[in-house]
């Protein structure tokens, strides 16, 4: 399936599993893409990698990862929910990828990451958004985990090493956590 066609059957799927104000509601969200369905799969690519506690998916199984994800998470609590998440991380996404970000030391380092086409850390950075925009975290650990993705991608380009960002940014975001959703950084 190309990614126009999985983009196409995630809508689909959610036309049918959704009532029609939420429906509306996501098809806002993919509306904030600006039309761009390479940036909007990209973002469920990465999304979705978060909900799979950093099992990167496949390209070709994202339609049906997605599918369960949802239908997992709509038994768990009400589609309102469901969406405002998925909502908030396109916000963060759009954030880094498009470098939208008021704070210069953020926009600085965001833009260096993305320049060493770091994308593999973005779900780790999306989680980082998360924990910056809900007071987890304070702006000090924030530009300090930004800059230490900043400095792995730098060290990996000097190097040539494969080291994978995401499951290393992932195993991070795990340590920072005492307990439920309290962490342990600023």
């Amino acid at each position: 399936m190309t990614r126009s066609e999985t983009i196409k059957s995630i809508i689909k799927f959610l036309e049918l599993a959704l009532s029609e104000n939420g429906f509306l509601f996501f098809y806002e969200i993919k509306k904030s893409f600006n039309g761009d369905e390479d940036l909007f799969f990209d973002f469920l690519f990465h999304f979705l990698t978060i909900q799979k506690d950093g099992k990167i998916p496949f390209e070709e199984r994202l339609y049906a990862d997605f599918c369960t994800y949802f239908s997992r998470m709509l038994e768990m609590c009400c589609e309102e929910k469901v969406l405002e998440q998925i909502a908030r991380y396109a916000k963060y996404y759009l954030m880094l990828k498009l470098e939208y970000i008021d704070n210069q030391d953020f926009a600085r380092s965001i833009s260096v990451i993305n320049a060493y086409e770091a994308w593999d850390a973005y779900p780790f950075l999306l989680e980082v958004m998360d924990d910056y925009e809900n007071n987890r975290i304070d702006s000090n650990a924030l530009l300090n985990m930004l800059n230490m993705v900043e400095d792995l991608a730098f060290k990996r380009l000097q190097t040539g090493e494969n080291n994978n960002l995401s499951a290393l940014g992932m195993d991070i975001n795990k340590m920072l956590y005492i307990s439920g959703n309290n962490r342990n950084a600023g």
